[in-house]
């Protein structure tokens, strides 16, 4: 052990050599328990990950995702784990299809998000958010999108394209929100009516919108004056939507009503991230335990399975992976 001949220079001679410091003391630890003999037997060995993809399933996620490249890698995630047999996490499907080129470049920064709210919503129908957003039509004008979005689901239960956001038209769209939700089966219980959440826009604060709103029993609440961030589900929504519509010019309304028909229905069955990735429409339903409890059984399957396959088998000889859960435990 030469580096106990320089007293007070070994960090430095160690630097030279390119050995870490932790290495050198746990060297001097086997030599001092087994002496040249014990360091002699320290061979390196590969570390054996369990929880590994196998094969088969490596396979399986890049099928996918050249299947569905509009997805991002958490939503292939979602879709694999809700549609396979096995499980995968959003940073392994990254880390695959980075590998291959096949990740596609970030979007551009979102504006911050505002601090939570104080009081959040604990179930559907407690708050409704609702907000315009312009959309150009060719020939026309801006046009003005209308929706009305759940809170506490994020779903998006009523909307529609007005030429603008006069009072008739936001309480046209309220009363398709009301419609909507009766037609799924909510707002059954007269006493128990949505707060309804806005900006302080002429349509929303006018007369004609408090006599609506009162008839129905609905609360109104107007947000803080130029700061839009308290209303960030709906924003957000919205810019959403507009970064979908706008790679298209439409030429008359009835054109854009039908993008927007076919953008929302895809927005409320998408799985979202602030959700546990589940859908608003399954937030609304009342599904969302049930597919989280689905999920993580799923979860405890595939792990089993992993573990099974990337222990016991030999790391000489590649082994296909046993997908079938009938070999693995179903114990709990």
């Amino acid at each position: 052990m030469k580096v106990e001949l320089r007293d007070g220079q070994r960090k430095h001679m160690l630097r030279d050599l390119g050995i870490p410091r932790s290495t050198y003391y746990h060297w001097r630890k086997v030599y001092d328990r087994s002496g040249v003999q014990g360091l002699r037997k320290m061979k390196p060995t590969a570390r054996r990950v369990w929880n590994r993809l196998s094969a088969d399933e490596e396979t399986r996620v890049l099928e996918v995702a050249r299947l569905h490249p509009e997805l991002s890698p958490r939503l292939l995630a979602v879709k694999i784990t809700d549609e396979e047999v096995f499980t995968v996490a959003e940073s392994t499907v990254y880390r695959l299809l980075k590998a291959r080129g096949l990740v596609a470049p970030r979007p551009l920064p979102e504006m911050p998000a505002a601090r939570e709210w104080k009081h959040k919503t604990t179930h559907p129908d407690e708050l409704w958010q609702c907000d315009g957003t312009n959309l150009f039509i060719v020939g026309w004008g801006y046009y003005k999108l209308i929706p009305v979005e759940d809170d506490y689901s994020r779903k998006i239960l009523g909307y529609d394209l007005r030429p603008d956001e006069s009072a008739f038209a936001v309480s046209d769209v309220v009363e398709i929100a009301i419609e909507n939700a009766k037609i799924q089966g909510h707002l059954t219980d007269p006493e128990k009516k949505p707060k309804l959440y806005t900006d302080n826009g002429s349509g929303f604060t006018s007369g004609i919108m408090a006599d609506y709103l009162a008839v129905h029993g609905i609360k109104h609440i107007l947000g803080t004056p130029y700061h839009p961030q308290g209303r960030g589900k709906i924003e957000r929504f919205n810019r959403r939507i507009k970064e979908t519509l706008c790679l298209v010019v439409y030429c008359s309304p009835e054109e854009l009503k039908l993008a927007i028909d076919e953008a929302i229905a895809v927005y409320n069955r998408t799985p979202h991230e602030a959700l546990k990735n589940v859908s608003p429409n399954d937030v609304y339903a009342g599904r969302k335990e049930a597919i989280l409890k689905t999920r993580e059984e799923k979860k405890r399957l595939t792990l089993e399975r992993r573990k099974l396959y990337n222990l016991n088998r030999d790391p000489n000889h590649g082994q296909s992976a046993n997908l079938n859960p009938e070999t693995v435990s179903k114990k709990v």
